[in-house]
């Protein structure tokens, strides 16, 4: 076994010394492919931070004077039938959100005696409340004691929602197309790669070697040349982060920093080069398929 793989392993790097130029390009393609499609990601990902994390969005938005009794102007909000909750949002609830929103505008305040930000009320509506609910609820609770201010949120997180939709849709869009292309990239330089090792194949075969022993050299170059790729994309996301993170720390910019607050998470940032190793080792099985005639 371990000669196999020995075998296998060696058979391997001579595929990829033999295409030099085929091979860089694969995974130039591979790692474009997956760049693309990750660095939406990574915004997507900062810009949802904005939402309330595990939370129903609310309809409505009531700003409270400081000595307001929140408790009883929300349980008046909940008396309203199409009002499904309220939450209370404290002055340091309030301070939290903007520092985890607002890093580094966030350590500014961290001196700060009181919270800057007063309390407010959070509405939720109920399931299959007609459209407009939120402004009316909030017009009427305009007048309330107590209420300094009252904003209906219902279009605003709605196209919130479908911006980051549409940032995560085009990620998926771009990057299907962007793989596909390194997928056909990596079948070339399989079809180059059985060209130049021909007289090799067919030796090996009157050796009696079997079609797995033929084949998986092949498999291996292509799957390596795919994780490269993937290994690339995620080495230039992480630089694309790192300058931007640098860029802001010199310039500091309140709409930009909101998208370079934090890198992947673990899981998606391993499933990059995973997934340029998967687009590898597809693209090896389209080229020795339509190649088995030949092989």
């Amino acid at each position: 076994m371990g000669v196999k793989a020995r075998y296998v392993f060696g058979e391997a790097w001579s595929i990829a010394r033999s295409a030099p130029r085929q091979t860089a390009v694969a995974v130039l393609l591979v790692a474009l492919g997956l760049y693309v499609p990750g660095l939406l990601a990574l915004l997507a990902r900062n810009i949802s931070r904005l939402a309330t994390p595990g939370e129903e969005p609310a309809a409505a938005v009531l700003t409270l004077s400081a000595s307001a009794d929140a408790r009883a102007l929300a349980e008046r909000a909940a008396s309203d039938p199409r009002v499904g909750r309220v939450r209370i949002v404290s002055s340091d609830a309030a301070l939290e959100r903007f520092r985890r929103a607002y890093p580094d505008l966030g350590a500014v305040l961290a001196d700060l005696k009181e919270a800057p930000f007063p309390p407010t009320l959070e509405i939720v509506l109920r399931a299959r409340v007609e459209a407009g609910a939120g402004a009316e609820i909030a017009r009427a609770a305009r007048a309330w004691p107590g209420v300094e201010a009252a904003e209906s949120e219902e279009d605003l997180d709605r196209r919130f929602r479908e911006g980051v939709r549409l940032l995560r849709g085009a990620g998926v869009f771009l990057g299907g197309i962007l793989t596909l292309a390194a997928i056909l990239s990596v079948a070339s330089a399989i079809r180059l790669a059985l060209d130049l090792h021909r007289e090799e194949i067919e030796i090996m075969r009157l050796m009696g070697a079997t079609e797995g022993a033929v084949r998986a050299p092949f498999w291996l170059y292509a799957t390596f040349e795919g994780l490269a790729g993937g290994a690339a994309a995620l080495a230039l996301l992480a630089a694309t982060y790192l300058l931007a993170v640098r860029s802001l720390a010199r310039e500091p910019h309140p709409i930009l920093s909101l998208f370079w607050v934090n890198f992947l998470d673990w899981p998606t940032a391993f499933a990059v080069p995973l997934a340029g190793a998967a687009a590898g080792f597809f693209g090896s099985l389209i080229s020795l398929r339509k190649g088995k005639g030949k092989l």
